[in-house]
């Protein structure tokens, strides 16, 4: 009776939260990710080996977590979104790696309907370097993750990283990947971080910031030497110190405070860029490169012309804010953040936003 009921279930829970259906590097072919139906197959597997159907391959790393609510920054899954289900099904269906040659571009195709309206946020970007040339059932939380790129909010459209996403026909975010690191087997992060359900200035895990990493493996191909050394571990590089716990984005929006935004974690290594604001000033302002060596947007609609520059071209940087108390390792010591706590306002402007996103946006996952 098992596999009639995980069938009715799975097209439920599928409409609850949508997911990553592909990811697409350089000009390779679009690789299948791992979806919540490869979860559930999974599943039925292991409660039946004989008559349960394998999982097919896929590129990204496998998570539980898809449908089932945003990882707690304290756990395991927020590595790349999921631990235990990871080392549950790995050896039944290991993880396909994906070869990628420095400088390259990254397509993730999110949805089909998620993100949503209403879950305004940054994106980021992280990478870690794995051991004995590859990657295959490598425990992610045992990495050494550095930032390759911060998406911001963005002071001049008045958008975050995740509306645009949303907005957009195709759903399908573009980064780059680094020019100046060493060829070897590397973990990629992608994350998408919602902030209309934090309520701030005091930090809970009810009203929280909502983070939703994947994980990507790949063999990068690179004349690069060099490997950053600021870097953290998953869980630990994020923490209630961050400014997203405590800072409501509905009373800044409101009182013209977005522009203040830090993200959250260590800063951009200095071989990856940053867009939107940072601290208070725009990404160009703070660096003297040019927007067109790197670049991150919404992917343009037709696939197959991924390889042009994006629709939405950002200016960048290659510093970034100072780091949030996390433990780091790193050769050069980095400022800590400090987090103002900011009294709430009664101002009825206020109330209607976070009105708006209470009613519109019921709910916790």
């Amino acid at each position: 009776m098992l596999f009639p009921v995980l069938a009715l279930l799975c097209p439920v829970l599928v409409a609850a939260h949508g997911q990553v259906s592909w990811v697409q590097i350089g000009t390779g072919p679009q690789y299948p990710a791992w979806t919540l139906d490869d979860y559930y197959i999974a599943l039925y597997r292991e409660s039946d080996p004989v008559w349960g159907a394998l999982p097919e391959q896929k590129y990204t790393r496998k998570t539980d977590r898809l449908d089932l609510g945003f990882a707690d920054i304290f756990s395991k899954s927020i590595a790349t979104g999921g631990y235990e289900v990871c080392q549950r099904f790995d050896s039944m269906s290991p993880v396909g790696t994906i070869p990628a040659k420095a400088g390259d571009q990254v397509i993730v195709q999110w949805g089909p309907d998620w993100p949503f309206e209403g879950h305004p946020g940054p994106i980021g970007e992280w990478m870690a370097k794995c051991p004995d040339d590859s990657c295959s059932q490598v425990d992610a939380t045992t990495l050494n993750w550095f930032c390759i790129a911060q998406h911001n909010y963005d002071a001049d459209t008045q958008k975050w990283p995740t509306e645009i996403l949303t907005e957009s026909l195709n759903r399908q975010w573009t980064f780059r990947l680094p020019t100046d690191l060493p060829s070897g087997a590397y973990l990629v992060r992608h994350e998408l971080i919602a902030l209309h359900n934090s309520t701030g200035p005091t930090p809970d895990l009810v009203s929280s910031p909502q983070h939703y990493p994947i994980g990507i493996e790949i063999t990068l191909e690179s004349s690069g030497t060099t490997l950053p050394t600021l870097t953290c571990k998953f869980p630990g590089c994020f923490s209630y110190d961050d400014y997203e716990w405590h800072h409501n984005i509905w009373e800044d929006e409101w009182q013209g405070l977005l522009i203040n935004w830090e993200f959250p974690g260590i800063a951009v290594y200095p071989g990856g860029y940053t867009t939107g604001v940072v601290n208070g000033a725009s990404a160009a302002a703070k660096s003297g490169m040019s927007s067109s060596s790197s670049s991150s947007s919404v992917a343009p609609s037709d696939a197959s012309d991924s390889t042009s520059s994006g629709a939405l071209a950002v200016s960048i940087s290659a510093t970034s804010s100072p780091s949030s108390n996390v433990s780091v390792s790193s050769a050069v010591a980095t400022g800590k953040k400090t987090c103002k706590r900011k009294k709430r306002s009664n101002i009825a402007g206020q109330k209607r936003h976070i009105r708006r996103s209470r009613i519109a946006h019921f709910d916790r996952h």
